[in-house]
């Protein structure tokens, strides 16, 4: 069973710290810099396309519209970052990598998907990723809470049809996560059983 409490909070160095980045840059970026080092950083897909800017799909991923954007994504990579994060079968280093690839998945998919006059920001892609590793994780440990790890997906689904919200980034990156689940959690787990 999956329980997050005090001390297992305190075991997520790396999703604490991840936290505290977002956290940091909201203030630093979004309050203190100027408008011109926002525009710099977020994903503004024809740039990317016509001046190779690059860099804007990583940066993106730590920047946030405004508070509740960046409270919501926080609580979310608390609550399934530390849950991946304290499980002994996925190492720091899958960790990592399930993080910044479903993200990254998730902004590419978005770059090709959207208009290029687009301009997107935020972890929600890292963290459908993460969201689509604790579902495998359930269902392969927990398969009597499919159902309710299922509704909880398809809630997250649905409220990524609100206005605003870079709908491809979520799906893709919770694809991604699914597959990095199945790929250093249900496959490992299912040798052990043999």
């Amino acid at each position: 069973m999956m329980v997050l409490d005090i001390e297992s909070l305190k075991d997520a160095r790396i999703t604490l710290t991840l936290i505290f980045v977002n956290i940091l840059s909201f203030f630093l970026i979004n309050l203190a810099a100027p408008e011109e080092v926002i525009l710099f950083l977020v994903q503004i897909n024809r740039n990317i396309i016509n001046e190779y800017e690059v860099w804007r799909l990583i940066t993106a991923m730590f920047l946030h519209g405004d508070i509740l954007h960046l409270f919501s994504n926080m609580f979310g990579l608390l609550l399934f970052g530390a849950t991946i994060e304290n499980n002994k079968d996925i190492s720091k280093i899958q960790f990592l990598l399930i993080y910044f690839l479903s993200g990254l998945i998730g902004n590419l998919f978005s770059l090709f998907l959207l208009s290029p006059t687009d301009i997107s920001l935020g972890a929600s892609g890292a963290i459908f990723g993460l969201l689509g590793v604790v579902f495998t994780m359930i269902a392969t440990d927990e398969p009597t809470l499919l159902f309710f790890a299922f509704f909880y997906i398809v809630f997250f689904i649905v409220t990524s049809f609100l206005p605003g919200i870079n709908f491809w980034a979520h799906i893709f990156g919770l694809l991604a996560g699914i597959a990095f689940g199945y790929l250093f959690y249900t496959r490992k787990r299912n040798r052990l059983t043999y």
